[in-house]
């Protein structure tokens, strides 16, 4: 799977008479959890899902601790962690702040360059269904007909709250259309709520 991008336009960049310039933005698929990292690991490594929680479990115990300590902590050839401080009020004079009113902030985490190189790979544009939506409102009912059914074309069912994300379109709304197009004979249901989902309808005609 490569990775999408889509192009949006730089805010403030631009004017009546001169296109916006564009920049390119991933498109994000969704979030791994930790679950699915860990069965991913235990599928490639062969370890023990109970191997890799408690080698997890010691890094983030004295992660914890040695920033807590003043260090800061390389995480293998991913990057470098480490602690910013904050102060609870304003200082302009070094005698004029006590050690109780200086706390630990952020954790943050520089990235190696090494790691950064092997994130490096191939990135395709994102198709019509996956691009960034600036609102419903920019969108016909046709639009958005056609968006469902090239998403369709793809994954084999659709959710309501997948269809709302991809057209932007609050729940009733996003239920309102649904509901039409499966009057409509354009697309069918499977399953009933709250695990319902939405399929394509093959041999119908699929005119609204």
């Amino acid at each position: 799977m490569s990775a999408l991008y889509d192009l949006l336009p730089v805010p403030f960049a631009g004017d009546a008479e001169n296109a916006p310039k564009l920049y390119p933005k991933m498109v994000a698929y969704q979030t791994v959890t930790f679950d699915q990292l860990v069965e991913k690991i235990a599928s490639h490594s062969g370890l023990t899902r109970g191997n890799i929680l408690a080698v997890m479990e010691e890094i983030e115990y004295w992660t914890t601790q040695l920033l807590s300590e003043g260090y800061r902590v390389q995480i293998g050839n991913i990057g470098t962690a480490s602690v910013s401080l904050k102060a609870d009020a304003e200082v302009y004079d070094k005698e004029d702040i006590h050690a109780q009113s200086i706390r630990f902030d952020k954790v943050r985490v520089t990235v190696s360059k090494q790691f950064s190189k092997q994130c490096c790979g191939k990135v395709l544009r994102a198709p019509s269904w996956k691009k960034f939506k600036q609102s419903s409102s920019r969108y016909t009912e046709e639009e958005r007909l056609d968006m469902l059914r090239a998403y369709l074309e793809e994954h084999p069912y659709i959710t309501r709250a997948e269809y709302g994300e991809l057209t932007g379109l609050l729940r009733n709304k996003a239920w309102q259309d649904l509901d039409k197009w499966v009057k409509a004979h354009l697309i069918d249901i499977k399953g009933r709520a709250p695990h319902r989902v939405y399929v394509k309808r093959k041999g119908q005609d699929d005119k609204l």
